[in-house]
């Protein structure tokens, strides 16, 4: 069971869901092609909180990074956990594509969507190939995916050895190997250092130029002012949800917060 359960922590399912990590792991990859994500009449928050902003609807689509961006606390990684199948919403609607999200197995939203957290885990003894080896696949894809993240001669390396963006750039492979039409992540320059995240950064608009579809949080939205891979912007301000996607630079998506 504790085997299963670094599975599930590694490759970000929810560890209350180990019947499925143990059952399913062979179900992993994806043939899906890339869908809109819609909500409707969202609220998100947890169990016996007030919503943690007004209910809201709207849609999302297309390969290239959509950005999430938000003051602290405003609900950008809790909108990132929930579209991502992690967290329920306290009411309304997702779906993908013409699937409710409520009705698909663990499985088949592994298979749609792969989640990337702000904190890699670090207390793993495992090498990097054995992080990626947890799902089914061969070594040419995970080296492919190493060289994805230019992280292609770590897979000996221990994960605990790696520095926090190091060991970022190996959950973003483990999640290009889980080969989903969409990623999700939440604030994954969170906790880097600025070469790091300057590093990072470039990484995920290149992955993004190639044909990656993106949901993405992040207070480091700078980087992403004038870059081509940007395909929307949206945020949580103040009144609650807001499409920003008019507004060209970083200054002016920081003013509406």
């Amino acid at each position: 069971r504790l085997a299963t359960q670094c599975r599930a922590v590694l490759i970000g399912w929810p560890v209350g869901d180990l019947g499925f990590v143990s059952q399913n792991l062979e179900c992993m990859k994806s043939s899906s092609a890339l869908f809109p994500i819609k909500f409707e009449g969202l609220e998100l928050g947890y169990t016996a909180a007030l919503p943690l902003c007004p209910a809201f609807s709207d849609s999302l689509d297309g390969a290239g990074i959509h950005l999430i961006a938000g003051r602290n606390g405003s609900g950008k990684s809790t909108f990132i956990r929930t579209i991502a199948g992690l967290q329920k919403p306290l009411s309304g609607g997702i779906y993908w594509g013409d699937k409710d999200l409520r009705e698909l197995r663990a499985y088949e939203q592994a298979q749609s969507i792969a989640f990337v957290s702000s904190t890699p885990p670090r207390s793993s003894g495992l090498q990097v190939n054995e992080v990626l080896s947890l799902l089914p696949s061969s070594e040419l894809d995970r080296q492919r995916v190493l060289e994805e993240v230019d992280a292609g001669d770590w897979g000996d390396r221990r994960l605990s050895s790696l520095s926090d963006g190091q060991a970022q750039r190996v959950m973003l492979a483990r999640a290009l190997l889980q080969d989903t039409p969409w990623l999700a992540l939440d604030e994954p320059t969170a906790f880097l250092d600025a070469p790091s995240r300057t590093a990072m950064w470039q990484t995920l608009t290149r992955l993004a130029q190639s044909g990656h579809a993106m949901l993405l949080a992040s207070h480091d939205f700078q980087y992403l002012e004038g870059k081509e891979a940007l395909l929307s912007v949206h945020a949580f301000t103040e009144k609650g949800w807001r499409d920003i996607s008019e507004m060209e630079r970083a200054s002016e998506w920081e003013a509406s917060l």
